[in-house]
């Protein structure tokens, strides 16, 4: 109560952190007993920027609506956004920021604050300012930084009713990035399953924005909801049914009849016709003809006519692109004659599209079983399958069809042999042979691309293969011959079985409390309601199949394993097994805590100073790609371990590291005590220690704050820093069995992102 403001004020000069900080919570504490000084302090033009900047967290926010709005046009927009920050809750705000069109401001950070703050006051009472809040959706484009548009987006999500229904008045030309934001807003109004449609239904014409908005609706309506639409609500559909685009008339038909409108059934009949002619029209575009097989499946999913119409739709002349899109939509049909028909179709099929087909095939166990059939009767062979085609097949749910498909299986060789440890060691003599890089090269695309990255080739539905190269030789063959030897959690399979018979097998992408999600061995994903499944069980085997020596000659394995092996200047350790927490979720107190993440804005490699470097993608906030070691305080940290050991296998001219960073480092502590200990054990058994120190290698997370010894590498989504440090062993000449990170004494819990070693 003593304190005298003019001291306090002063202080936030000070050019020590600590200080004013001290001097920011002191004012904050006895903010009743100073706010009228602090309030004219505020509002002097003259007043230092450093000064605002702390004094704008003790201010009343209802003050900046109107006397304080002179704060909203301030000159610094640091004080622009504390000022917006400080706004009351409530719809005034929207108006006076879009006044003020600080939702386009020329800061970025201004901008951001401004629509997270639009995002955060109640729905109603904004329509007056619908149209600013909408224009800047229809511009939306790629390059829109990614905070700024999911900032928008929250905002838009928040003013849905106002968004949808100020849309269709936008008459500028809508990017198309705008009209997926305005699908996913609409898809967010329509699951709140509002009464009021007599004003969107009006609204309907053929024009993109409407596409968009019934796309939305369609995705987004509760399955089973009904509506309650009055005599001239239907009138105004039957209309929009004739004047929509045609590539949405097929989801507005299905909204109908789930919103329970009768006497459909003529629109339903000339609709599917139309639908039909577009999808046998070799002159259409391969999109118009796949948008349209996908709207006859949606509303006649069962249909054993629609399913053998869409089959004759594939021909030789069929591109691969509308072959396989046609097969993906055939996926979603029901009709029982489906599986049968598409064995008998398989020899005429475009090569390109046959793992798909017989994907689905393999996928029911009626055509399964046809599928099986034609090889017993010699129209169909084995070799048509892949290996994790062959492995599903005989691990199949249904006992019997497993049986039949083992016993035709083995009689053509195509099952790998049971004993893999035996397969691994008459494979052993290759080790000491010396591959082919290129040809390696080819093997990695043909067989393991499909589900390994390597550098910048391959998906990644398995383990990132980049920094392979730490690994020794025999652990890459068990690994190749064995995959399940050691699945780690992330990639193993998982057997789904639907209540209509369909088996998809994959690794688990998304689970929730209603649905999951199966990404197969050709990236496909597949999404179903749990109320759907008759079962998921969970394999001990990888998804990767067995059985390698029988596809790659034993000289293709060893020009594999080179390729696998082959060390360039700069070889990167992958962190996924190592790696100890989720940097997308709160890593030191709680899951959610917003500021205590380290998110970049996107998990594909990095480079600084030339040295590449690679993430591991959480995957969401799934998978740990982080080592966060030990520490006192905080209630995750304690529970870290104090060391984690990773192999290196080669010769190092340096060690690079996106490290630096911990929980309570400089400058919240000034002990200059080691935080990390670097230990290399090299091939001889001898150990070199480097001690990497607070204040001089490391620095906190949570902001831009410079030690020494380590620079700023790369900013965080939440404004945290992630820095770059190196490490230069004596030896160079000899190769370094393993790198050990210990926690060193000092009170904070030191973050590795990423290491790369440079080779001599």
């Amino acid at each position: 109560k003593d304190a005298k403001v003019e001291t306090l004020v002063e202080t936030l000069k000070n050019d020590n952190l600590f200080w004013r900080l001290q001097a920011q919570r002191l004012l904050v504490e006895q903010r009743q007993y100073l706010a009228t000084q602090i309030q004219e302090i505020i509002h002097n033009p003259k007043a230092d920027e450093r000064q605002l900047r702390h004094l704008m967290w003790a201010v009343d926010g209802s003050k900046l609506s109107g006397e304080g709005g002179s704060l909203l046009k301030h000159s610094s927009p640091a004080i622009r956004r504390a000022a917006i920050a400080e706004l009351p809750n409530r719809t005034a705000t929207v108006l006076n920021l879009i006044e003020s069109k600080l939702h386009e401001d020329s800061d970025a950070g201004v901008r951001l604050a401004a629509w997270l703050k639009i995002s955060e006051i109640p729905a109603s009472g904004v329509a007056t300012a619908a149209s600013p809040l909408v224009q800047p959706m229809a511009s939306l484009n790629a390059t829109t930084d990614r905070n700024q548009s999911d900032a928008m987006m929250m905002a838009w999500v928040a003013h849905s009713e106002t968004v949808i229904w100020a849309a269709p008045s936008v008459k500028t030309a809508w990017t198309k990035e705008g009209l997926a934001a305005l699908e996913r807003v609409a898809s967010n109004f329509a699951a709140k399953t509002p009464k009021e449609l007599s004003r969107l239904l009006g609204s309907l014409n053929d024009t993109p924005v409407s596409a968009a908005i019934i796309n939305g609706f369609a995705t987004g309506w509760p399955a089973g909801k009904s509506a309650q639409l009055s005599a001239d609500d239907e009138k105004s559909l039957a209309k929009a049914l004739t004047t929509v685009p045609a590539t949405s008339r097929g989801k507005l038909l299905k909204l109908a009849s789930t919103w329970g409108v009768k006497g459909l059934d003529t629109q339903l009949a000339e609709l599917t016709k139309g639908l039909f002619t577009v999808v046998a029209d070799a002159k259409v575009s391969d999109a118009s003809r796949l948008d349209a097989a996908k709207q006859i499946l949606e509303f006649q999913p069962s249909d054993e006519v629609a399913a053998v119409k869409l089959l004759e739709a594939l021909t030789p002349a069929s591109s691969p692109e509308l072959a396989s899109g046609i097969i993906d939509v055939l996926g979603q049909s029901k009709a029982k004659s489906l599986g049968s028909l598409l064995v008998e179709k398989l020899p005429k099929l475009p090569a390109v599209v046959r793992p798909a087909a017989l994907r689905l095939v393999l996928g029911r166990p009626d055509s399964a079983k046809a599928f099986l059939d034609a090889v017993e009767k010699g129209t169909l062979r084995f070799d048509a399958l892949q290996l994790d085609q062959r492995q599903a097949l005989a691990a199949h749910p249904d006992k019997e069809l497993a049986a039949r498909a083992k016993k035709l299986l083995a009689l053509g060789g195509g099952l790998p042999d049971a004993n893999r440890q035996k397969v691994i060691d008459e494979l052993k003599p290759i080790l000491a042979k010396k591959g082919d890089v290129p040809n390696g090269k080819k093997m990695f695309t043909a067989h393991c691309a499909k589900c390994h990255k390597h550098g910048a080739e391959g998906l990644q539905i398995g383990p990132d293969l980049t920094g392979f190269a730490v690994h020794p030789k025999e652990e890459i063959l068990i690994h190749v011959l064995d995959p399940s030897r050691s699945v780690e959690g992330n990639y193993k399979a998982y057997t789904a079985k639907l209540l209509d018979g369909r088996v998809i097998t994959g690794v688990m992408s998304a689970q929730t409390k209603t649905t999951v999600e199966l990404r197969d061995a050709e990236n496909k994903l597949w999404n179903f309601l749990l109320e759907d499944l008759d079962e998921l069980r969970e394999s001990k085997l990888s998804l990767m199949p067995e059985g390698f020596e029988k596809t790659m000659k034993s000289e293709e394995i060893t020009d594999l394993l080179e390729f696998l092996t082959q060390k360039g200047k700069y070889v990167p350790i992958p962190l996924d097994k190592y790696a100890t927490t989720i940097t997308t979720k709160g890593m030191f107190f709680e899951d959610d805590g917003i500021g205590e993440r380290l998110v970049f804005r996107d998990w594909k490699p990095k480079e600084f100073e030339k040295v590449p470097f690679l993430l591991t993608d959480p995957q969401g906030d799934k998978i740990k790609n982080a080592i966060l070691l030990y520490g006192p305080n905080g209630k995750k940290t304690p529970l870290m371990p104090k060391s984690i050991t990773m192999p290196c296998n080669t010769a190092a001219k340096a060690i690079h590291f996106l490290s630096g960073i911990g929980g309570w480092n400089f400058p919240y502590s000034d002990k200059k005590t080691v935080c990390l200990t670097v230990r290399l054990t090299y091939a001889d058994g001898k150990t070199e220690d480097h001690e990497l120190k607070n204040g001089v290698h490391f620095a906190d997370y949570i902001g831009r704050a410079n030690v020494p010894e380590s620079k700023f590498a790369f900013a965080m989504t939440g404004g945290q820093q992630v820095r770059y440090l190196a490490v230069n062993p004596k030896r160079t000449d000899t190769v370094i069995k393993t790198i050990e990170l210990i926690k060193g004494p000092h009170e904070s819990a030191p973050v590795v992102m990423a290491v790369t070693i440079e080779t001599p």
